[in-house]
């Protein structure tokens, strides 16, 4: 118990120079068996290297499972370490689902900012200069199996979601399809990361008219793939969020073996 308030507090004080990266679900095993546990640390960190946060529901809005059957909603216990841990009963592919809440950032400079916005080929008011405040949201969803690999697509009620179309740990080429809000998020950069052993890759691609793309998975390895949306604040939402940006931020993880 005392571990645990420890994590939680240390996260509290230091996570906030993290929080302007990329987040994603990273099991132990993404690969389990009838004797094995999902462990999943939540991540937030850039290249594809980052910090592993305890559970904390103050941060979470939503965490499910996704099977062929049915959703199951997750609980978890605050200081849970790694974050997300839980029995796995039902074979084949699921999916891991993780929404957190609306969090708060105020940037230290504007060239954080600006490094930030050209990573994703993001829009911005570009009359103003001084360090912004955002409001983030982050949909995070990862890929695992138990027993089998049949394949099923997947897709939420999430704002942002990215989803495969076909089964990426065993094809060559995994397509994908990207919805903000449910409807295509059209032409847009995103980011596809890849490590395995000593070796690290980082791709753009784009979407088409449709949100699609197709994107390399030919080697064996650990995948992520990262879109962001930066939405311009209207007068209205500055007023009743303190902010100058929402930024939505969607993640996929998965392993090929």
């Amino acid at each position: 118990m005392k571990f645990k308030l420890f994590l939680i507090i240390y996260f509290i004080t230091y996570a906030i120079e993290l929080k302007s990266h990329e987040l994603w679900l990273e099991a132990k095993d993404f690969k389990l068996n009838k004797y094995s546990k999902l462990m999943v640390n939540i991540k937030v960190g850039e290249n594809f290297n980052g910090e592993s946060y305890p559970f904390l529901n103050k941060e979470t809005e939503k965490l499910f499972i996704q099977n062929q059957n049915k959703i199951i909603k997750l609980k978890q216990i605050d200081g849970d370490y790694p974050a997300i841990q839980q029995n796995i009963s039902s074979s084949g592919i699921q999916y891991l689902f993780y929404q957190s809440n609306k969090e708060f950032l105020e940037y230290d400079s504007f060239d954080t900012f600006l490094k930030f916005t050209q990573e994703y080929d993001l829009s911005y008011n570009n009359k103003k200069t001084k360090p912004p405040k955002e409001i983030y949201q982050r949909f995070a969803k990862m890929i695992f199996s138990y027993n089998k690999n049949n394949f099923f697509e997947s897709r939420t009620n999430f704002d942002f979601e990215i989803i495969n179309k076909n089964n990426p740990l065993e094809s060559n080429v995994s397509k994908i399809l990207i919805l903000l809000n449910n409807k295509p998020f059209k032409k847009k950069k995103f980011i596809v990361f890849f490590k395995h052993n000593n070796k690290f890759i980082k791709e753009k691609y784009q979407t088409d008219e449709n949100g699609a793309a197709n994107i390399n998975t030919k080697m064996r390895g650990l995948y992520l793939v990262s879109a962001v949306y930066l939405e311009n604040m209207n007068f209205i939402e500055r007023l009743k969020y303190k902010a100058d940006y929402f930024s939505k931020w969607a993640s996929l993880t998965f392993r090929k073996y």
